[in-house]
């Protein structure tokens, strides 16, 4: 029976705001989850993996680079959630105005 219903089940529209939401949810897990391995794996390493006394220079860079990635997904995921906040606000502020 539930597959019946499945077929007969009238398929729902998204209007673009919850398209453009779902979207913005999706982009933000995705780069959540990149920050959150980056960051594990930055653990990892540290309390793991053994040191040597002195860093190698490809280590270095590897980790330079790293702290840039890491860097950029900070400021992109507080973009994106302050961006999207502020940008709904003013929609339904314009919203309340005209009414």
């Amino acid at each position: 029976m539930s597959s019946i219903n499945v077929l007969l089940r009238q398929r729902v529209t998204k209007t673009p705001e919850q398209m453009h939401a779902g979207l913005i949810v999706f982009v933000g897990r995705l780069m959540a989850l990149c920050f959150s391995v980056t960051v594990i794996a930055f653990i990892f390493g540290i309390l793991f993996v053994d040191q040597p006394e002195k860093q190698a220079p490809t280590d270095a860079q590897i980790i330079d680079l790293l702290s840039t990635l890491l860097v950029f997904l900070t400021g992109t995921l507080s973009g994106l959630v302050a961006g999207n906040g502020l940008k709904s606000k003013s929609k339904e502020g314009a919203q309340n105005v005209e009414a």
